[in-house]
């Protein structure tokens, strides 16, 4: 097929206009289509679209469909995603320190301690094809590019950089990453001071991982459809010490949709901070957020997988 031809921003909301998009100011649709491009937005009013009669959306409107309140969508997803980096970054500097402080105590180089490190990720496998290897090499390299004040005063004095300044170049991909090349010893010492055990912790860090870097990287959040997030059995006897998360997870009951949307992201976000902060207000600022969600056909708040009900119990 041949590419669709260049349009200009005038030209664009014309298209929008012809479609059925109610566009009371056509200087402000061209405002913003140029400040945030047709393409993005698109994203935000493709399910207000009429479908067809083969079950696949028209390139029609549906009736009301206001720019304005497609923007006011893109702005909503956008302080979604600010919200999400915040409690995030609240998560991932708690866990860096808490990894500083027992693997140092382990070790001062941590980092390079092979008896930490779960052994399978030390043989040459075709999965793993010497994963612990290749996070060292990574690590390195970023060490070798940090201007951090602290890594330059080590490399200055020609001293070896302990764990606990490597872990300050980490970002949440790599923090995450090295929780998984741990031997199971090691992630029970730190999976335990959040209440969870070890493999729920590894996946859920590896699902926040995504989410951080979608919002780092302006995807749009608050209908995505993600993998089923893991909810640890309840009824799992192994899992009988962690009675907190057992109780918590009880309580909210999250169904299959909210395991595979954002709400379910933030359940296990929301639990992991919770069990080291007490003063952290975030999910009011969630709340606020979620009663300004704009007005859209078939654009529901429903979709990040949750009711008020749940938003209750989370609390």
């Amino acid at each position: 097929m041949p590419t669709k031809p260049h349009k200009e921003y005038h030209e664009l909301v014309e298209l929008l206009i012809s479609r059925g998009m109610l566009i009371n100011d056509k200087s402000y649709a061209e405002k913003k289509l140029s400040q945030v491009g047709y393409y993005r937005l698109s994203g935000f009013w493709h399910i207000s679209r009429k479908p067809n009669q083969d079950g696949g959306l028209s390139e029609i409107f549906l009736e009301n469909v206001q720019f304005e309140e497609v923007y006011k969508l893109y702005i909503f997803d956008k302080k979604l995603r600010l919200l999400l980096l915040d409690i995030i970054e609240r998560l991932e500097v708690n866990i860096r320190n808490i990894m500083a402080h027992e693997l140092g105590r382990e070790n001062p180089l941590a980092y390079e301690d092979y008896s930490l490190i779960n052994q399978k990720f030390l043989k040459f496998q075709w999965k793993s094809n010497y994963a612990y290897a290749n996070w060292l090499e990574t690590t390195a390299n970023k060490i070798k590019r940090s201007k951090d004040d602290s890594i330059e005063w080590h490399r200055k004095n020609e001293k070896e950089i302990p764990f606990w300044v490597i872990t300050e170049t980490w970002d949440f991909g790599a923090l995450s990453k090295f929780y998984s090349l741990l031997n199971g010893q090691q992630q029970r010492k730190i999976a335990k001071k959040f209440n969870v055990d070890e493999n729920t912790l590894k996946n859920w860090l590896n699902e926040i991982n995504i989410v951080r870097n979608l919002s780092a990287h302006h995807s749009r959040i608050w209908n995505r459809k993600f993998s089923d997030i893991a909810i640890p059995k309840l009824d799992d006897p192994r899992l009988s010490k962690f009675k907190k998360m057992q109780q918590y997870f009880s309580n909210l009951s999250l169904d299959d949709k909210a395991k595979e949307r954002i709400f379910g992201r933030v359940a296990i976000l929301w639990f992991l901070v919770s069990q080291t902060s007490t003063n952290y207000r975030w999910l009011d600022k969630f709340e606020d957020l979620l009663n300004d969600f704009p007005h859209l056909p078939n654009a529901k708040v429903e979709l990040m997988g949750f009711n008020r009900e749940m938003l209750e119990k989370i609390k």
